[in-house]
Order: structure tokens, then sequence, then C-alpha cells
């Protein structure tokens, strides 16, 4: 048996090339860690938060923050792009973090905006894995507003504990318990709670209350736990959903010869432990059953190429070249080295060509999730810091150029004002000489003549959210401010009026892209 991991202790002209330059720079100070080897031209990565006590997952708030936790039990909170972080919950005298064990799992519920509740998966001292909901209060959650969702999981032999919880695309309630390190017999084990391993090696589906969703494979029959999704894993640690279809994708830990990517089935069975990957596991129990059916992986691989899969997330948006959209990018903790590669897939989920390279020396890496400014990061939990994996762009000058005025009479880059509260695409692509390859513009934004306070927030059309202003006013001011603002896929970018009532005129001049 395999442990992941331990711890205790108008005018345009022709464009200049002027340099090579990653957009993230203006958010990092000159004395920036980079780690990982990338072996793609362009790409690299920046340590934007570190001295972190063994990371295992973060998750990103809608005003640009972003919360961190730490194994031994502690919730950092950190400002936007880097930073000093505080303690926003110590709870580490409840954690039992021995072996794979701790605080494994964050996400935020879909009403945070209004209740700041947040969900954790974490094994407590008896030790049994738990996810339980707490409340965010500015930067401090309180351990008096713990909910318990889910409890007794089973984390009988310390390791395989599995650890994601996310809200799936269907506003579900989602967990993947690991087989508990006990040879794989629970993970075949339908019978529901009080069964010790009712949860154990399983893709769960619940409500937000921890309840079992509506629509689940197995409701209606008693023999069988009814908050399962599926069943046949062995350590599903890490588990995302891809953005353009909602499939889940489960990175299933091995146990000494493949490690495999699943793309879940309602009601499939994924093998373990009769399968390790495609092969019958050697020293299993045997071949699947004749009275089932072993869904073979999506992907798989063997020792020579990765030993602990640690699963990813697809990229969406428009801060990547073309080359990285849309595909599936990944890691191995490979015993605290680790690397990270992609994949490609069609819109059915079949694997399209075979494993691409990105970066090796990744440090660990054991989560991965996109951030508002539409950049991949990591949990790096060798070193203790979370990375943001960047790539330089060649920027090109232009004249200034005013791109769109709303003071002009209406049409597409012209008025009517941004009313209250309203989104506003602009196609930037092919104005100012901005070429439909560009993947960001530097411009110069001004507001003029606001009704009430606000701000406006930019980004790209499409791409991940934020709620990051660009600039903000009070009624009757004029403003501007520089900004780097990424490219939707049409070249087009989201304006956000953040308003109580009224309007604010929206002036936008441009100096210069990047691309490729």
């Amino acid at each position: 048996m395999r442990i992941l991991f331990s711890t205790r202790p108008s005018r345009t002209c022709a464009p200049v090339h002027r340099q090579v330059i990653p957009l993230a720079i203006f958010l990092l100070s000159a004395g920036a860690i980079r780690a990982a080897t990338y072996s793609v031209a362009g790409f690299s990565d920046t340590a934007v938060y570190t001295g972190i006590n063994h990371p295992t997952d973060f998750a990103f708030l809608p005003d640009g923050r972003i919360l961190i936790l730490e194994k031994p039990g502690r919730v950092l909170i950190a400002g936007p792009g880097s930073g000093p972080f505080a303690v926003a919950l110590d709870m580490t005298a409840s954690v039992d973090d021995g072996v794979e064990k701790g605080l494994l799992g964050i996400c935020l519920h879909p009403s945070f905006a209004s209740t700041g509740w947040i969900y954790l998966y974490y094994t407590t001292n008896v030790p049994k894995n738990r996810i339980s909901r707490f409340t965010l209060t500015g930067s401090t959650i309180s351990p008096a507003s713990e909910a318990v969702i889910l409890d007794n999981i089973s984390a009988q032999n310390g390791n395989h504990n599995g650890g994601t919880v996310l809200i799936g695309p269907d506003g579900k309630l989602w967990a993947a318990p690991g087989d508990s390190g006990t040879g794989g017999s629970k993970a075949q084990n339908l019978s529901p709670y009080p069964y010790e391993g009712a949860f154990s090696g399983k893709v769960l589906r619940m409500e937000l209350d921890g309840s079992p969703a509506a629509g689940n494979p197995f409701l209606g029959d008693a023999t069988k736990e009814p908050r399962i999704y599926e069943y046949g894993h062995r350590n599903p640690f890490r588990f995302s959903f891809r953005p353009s279809n909602g499939s889940i994708y489960i990175g299933d830990v091995g146990q000494s010869t493949r490690e495999e990517l699943d793309v879940g089935v309602a009601g499939g069975n994924f093998g373990w432990p009769y399968m390790e990957g495609t092969i019958q596991q050697p020293g299993g129990p045997g071949p699947c059953p004749v009275t089932t059916t072993c869904i073979p992986p999506v992907f798989d691989y063997g020792r020579t190429v990765g030993t602990t899969i640690t699963g990813g997330a697809f990229v969406t948006g428009n801060a990547y070249p073309a080359s990285l959209r849309g595909r599936y990018v990944f890691g191995d903790y490979g015993g605290g080295n680790g690397w990270i590669k992609y994949l490609e897939f069609d819109v059915n989920d079949g694997l399209v060509g075979g494993l691409h390279d990105l970066a090796t020396n990744a440090e660990g890496p054991v989560a991965f999730h996109q951030g508002p400014d539409g950049y991949l990061y990591y949990a790096a939990i060798g070193t203790g810091r979370i990375y943001r994996i960047q790539y330089a762009k060649n920027f090109y000058t232009v004249t200034p150029c005013r791109i769109l005025d709303t003071r002009d009479p209406p049409g597409p880059w012209a008025g009517p004002a941004l009313a209250a509260g309203s989104d506003r695409i602009f196609v930037l692509a092919g104005r100012c000489n901005i070429p439909a390859t560009a993947r960001a513009v530097s411009v110069n934004v001004t507001v003029t003549g606001p009704s009430d306070f606000g701000h406006l927030v930019l980004l790209a059309a499409g791409g991940a959210t934020t709620t990051t202003s660009v600039i903000n006013f009070r009624p009757g001011q004029t403003r501007a401010n520089n900004a780097i603002v990424t490219l939707g896929p049409a070249g087009d970018v989201l304006v956000r009026t953040g308003m109580g009532s009224g309007s604010v005129q929206f002036i936008l001049d441009v100096d210069g892209y990047f691309d490729d």
C-alpha cells in the first residue's frame, strides 16, 4: 500500500513587437519563486502563496481572495494575486492528520455570496472522515458554525480517504471517499449506511444537506446506499467537472501497476479491486465478475510514467494558447516531485491522441483549480506553495486608440451608457489594429457621469468569472485606470456594471495587445 502524503509536524498603426512578457508579471514581485521545469516554450509558474504547512486544496472567493487548506487542520485566507495570509480557522485539535488523513477538501456553497457557507472535508480524531458546512464571516470561520453534513466516512487504515468535495453543474454536493485502505472489498459492497464501508470507494451525489440526491441510480433500492452515484474506486483523490458538458473526471490512484482517469457513469462499476486501470489487478480477487460490467478508464498509464495521479481541471477562457484551451491539465504526485501533463477529449469524452508533456519537478501537485484571472493554479504539497501556471505572450504596441465610447450614438462600440447591474459584451478584435489572434489587451479605462456609487469588472467573455473591479467611482466622478484585460475566444470582453441604480458612461482606449 502506498502513502500519498504524510505529515505531522480611432487611429491605427502597424504593431511593434516589444517584448515577451507574462500577464501575471504585473502582480508579482521581482523576487518571485519559480519551480516546475516546463517543456513547452512560453510556460512557467510562479509561487504566489508560500510558507504553507502541507497545502492540500484551495478555493477562490467571489471577491478574488483565496482560502487555502493545510493538512494538519488550518484554513488560511489571503488577498487576490499574492501576499500574506491570515488564519481563518484553526481546527488542528479536531483533525487527525496522520498518514493520508487531515483537512483534505473545500468548496463554496452555491449561496455563498449571501450566506458565507463553505464545505470542508476532513478526518476527525475518531478517526472518521466528515463533510461539514461552516460559515465565513469577513476573514474568519467560526468553529461554532459547523454543521455536519455527512459523518462516519471510513478512515479505517488511515489511507485512501479521497478528499474532494465539489458542487456539480447540477447544483448537487459531490464527494468521492476512497476504500479506506482495506483492499477494495468495500468498493464493491453497496450496502447502505450504517454499514461501515457504505461510502468507501464510491462517488457520492447528495443534496446540499447531505441527503441522497434526487435522480441517483440506487434510490428506492433498500439494499443499496442511496447516495452512491458510481462505485468500484480505490482512491479517487481528486475529481472535477468538464465545463462543456458537465461530465465528471476522476483521478483514481492505483495500487502497484496503473494510474487511471475515469469519466463517471451513473450506477457504473469501475472495477476495483478486480481491475486496476485497464488490466486485471495483479494479486487481486480475479477477473471482473460475470454479474457486472467493469467500466474501463478513459485513460490509464503505468509506473514508468507516474505513480500517483492527482486529477486536474479543464482549461477554459483565453489565458492560454489554443493548444491548451479545452484540454484536461492534471498532475501526478510522484513521491513529492511529480509532473504536470495534459490530455485532449472529444465532445463525447473520447480520448483524442495521447499524453502531452507540460512540466516536471512540480513539487508534488495535489490540487488544480482555475483562478478568476483565467490561469491554472496548483497546490504543491512538497514545498508548501500555491503556484500559478502562466504563459508568456508577445506584447505589441499600437498608437493609443479609442476603441469604444458609450457617449457616442448607440452602436456596437458606443451608446447607450452602461446600466446598473448589467453585463455588456464588446468585441475588440478587428478595431484599433487588434488582431483576431490577440489574447489580451493593454487598456485605459475611463468612467464619467456616474449617477450612483459603483464599480466596473472587465473579464474575458465566456471565461472564468471574478468580482475584482478594474475601477471604482462615486456619483458625478470622472476617473481613469490602466488595466490588462484577457479577451474571450471572439476577441471580446464582458463589462459588468456594479451599481445600485442609474448608469455610467464608459470609455476604453487601447495602447497594445498580447499575442502568442
